[in-house]
C-alpha cells in the first residue's frame, strides 16, 4: 500500500483513484474468470501488517481478497490526500463520469489502459468544459507515449458517430459481449459511415424503450451488414451460402468459426449488446440482467450462447465403432450406447454384424415367389 501511494502521489499528485467493485456479481464475471485461468484462491483474513506467503496473482484471484485489499488501499490513499471512489462492479462508467465532472472545474487527464474508457469519453466529453485528455499508462519498455485530446477527437469524429459509438464498439466485442470472429474492430465504424441500413439498426440500440423483438431483429440485420450480406437476407441463409462458397473453393476443411453466426447465437449476442449500451448510458437500473442474454451459475453471471444443440439429435447420436469381431459384446461402442452399427463403422459397415439391421429373408423370399 505504501509503495502504491508513493507511486501515485509522486507521478500524479493529489489524484482521484476509482476502483472496481468485486463484492457483487456482474456481467464481467466471465472476463474475471478468464483472466485468472479459472483458478480461485481461498478467502484470506489479513491485516496490513501481515506478510503475504502466497503468490500475488493467486491471492487476487479471489474476489473477496481483492475487495478487502482495495478497501485497505483506499484508506492508505486517503491519508495522502488522494480521493477514492468505489464502483459496485465495473468502474469504467464511474471513471469517465468522475473525469467529466472534474473537467467542468479544471483541465483533467484520465489515466487508463482500457479501450472502453476511450469510447465512453468520446460519448460523454462536454465541449463547453475545460480540456479533457486520455493517456494510457505507457508500458515499461515503450518509448511511445500517446495522448488523446478528447474535445478535438470528438469534433473530428462528429456528433453522429460519437452518439452511436457505444453500439459501434459493443457489437464487435468488449469485456461483456462476444467478439465476432474474423472482423476487426474498425469494421463497424467504417460500415456506420457508409451504410445507412447499418445506421438504422444502431438507432434501435440507442433507444431506451426498444423491445426484445426489435433488438433481436436489429442485431441480426447489423451482423448481416458486417458480413456483407444482402439487406433482406437472414443470418442462417447467409451462413449456409458462405459454407457452400467455401466448400466449392477451399482446398482444406471449412472452419465453423469462419462462418457468420447462427440466428440463435446472434439473438443472445444482440441482447447482451443492448444491455451493455444501456448500462454505459446509465439507463439499466430497471433492466433484469437475466432477461438480456445472461444466466446465473454458482452466483456468477455467465453468457447464454444459444438455445439450440450444436447439431441435430440424430447426428449427435452417431457413434462409429471399429470392432474386429461381430459387435456382440459391450466392447462395441455402438452396442454400449444402445445404438445400431452404421455405414460409418470401420469393419462391419453396419451390415455384417450382430448389432446391425439384418435383412428380412422371409419377406425377400415371398417377394421372389410373387415375381415368379
Amino acid at each position: 500500500c505504501d509503495m502504491y501511494c508513493r507511486y501515485v502521489t509522486g507521478k500524479y499528485g493529489d489524484a482521484i483513484v476509482v476502483f472496481d467493485g468485486y463484492s457483487h456479481s456482474s456481467t464481467k464475471d466471465m472476463t474475471h474468470q478468464r483472466r485468472t485461468g479459472g483458478k480461485t484462491a481461498t478467502i484470506v483474513t489479513f491485516t496490513d501488517e501481515m506478510k503475504l506467503t502466497m503468490k500475488k496473482d493467486h491471492f487476487l484471484s479471489n474476489s473477496s481478497n481483492k475487495q478487502c485489499f482495495i478497501n485497505m488501499l483506499s484508506s492508505y490513499l486517503q491519508k495522502v490526500n488522494c480521493q477514492t471512489c468505489h464502483s459496485q462492479a465495473d468502474a469504467d462508467l464511474l471513471i469517465v463520469q468522475t473525469a467529466v465532472e472534474s473537467a467542468r472545474r479544471m483541465n483533467t487527464v484520465l489515466i487508463g489502459d482500457d479501450t472502453d474508457l476511450l469510447v465512453l469519453l468520446c460519448y460523454y466529453t462536454e465541449m463547453d468544459a475545460h480540456e479533457l485528455f486520455f493517456q494510457p499508462e505507457p508500458k515499461a519498455n515503450s518509448r511511445r507515449r500517446r495522448v488523446w485530446k478528447m474535445k478535438d477527437l470528438k469534433e473530428k469524429l462528429g456528433e453522429d458517430v460519437c452518439n452511436n459509438l457505444l453500439f459501434i464498439h459493443a457489437i464487435l466485442g468488449c469485456d461483456t459481449t462476444s467478439r465476432v470472429h474474423g472482423i476487426g474492430k474498425g469494421a463497424s465504424l467504417k460500415k456506420f459511415l457508409v451504410d445507412h441500413h447499418f445506421r438504422d439498426q444502431a438507432q434501435v440500440f440507442n433507444s431506451t424503450s426498444a423491445s426484445k423483438k426489435d433488438v433481436v431483429a436489429a442485431g441480426e440485420k447489423a451482423l448481416v451488414c458486417l458480413f456483407n450480406g444482402k439487406a433482406d437476407e437472414g443470418l442462417d441463409s447467409l451462413r449456409y451460402r458462405r459454407y457452400c462458397e467455401k466448400v466449392a473453393t477451399n482446398t482444406s476443411q471449412v472452419r465453423p468459426q469462419s462462418l457468420p453466426p447462427t440466428s440463435a447465437a446472434a439473438m443472445y449476442h444482440s441482447l447482451r449488446v443492448y444491455h451493455q449500451v444501456q448500462a454505459w448510458k446509465g439507463a439499466d437500473e430497471t433492466m433484469s440482467t437475466e432477461e438480456w442474454g445472461w444466466k446465473t451459475c454458482d452466483g456468477l453471471f455467465l453468457p447464454v450462447m444459444t438455445h439450440l444443440p450444436p447439431a441435430p439429435e440424430a447426428l449427435l447420436r452417431v457413434i462409429r465403432c471399429n470392432c474386429s469381431t461381430d459387435c456382440s459384446s459391450l466392447r462395441c461402442t455402438c452396442r454400449k450406447h444402445n445404438l445400431q452399427c452404421s455405414a460409418a463403422c470401420g469393419q462391419c459397415r453396419g451390415s455384417c454384424c450382430t448389432n446391425s439391421v439384418q435383412p428380412d429373408d422371409t419377406q425377400s423370399s415371398s417377394e421372389d415367389e410373387e415375381d415368379l
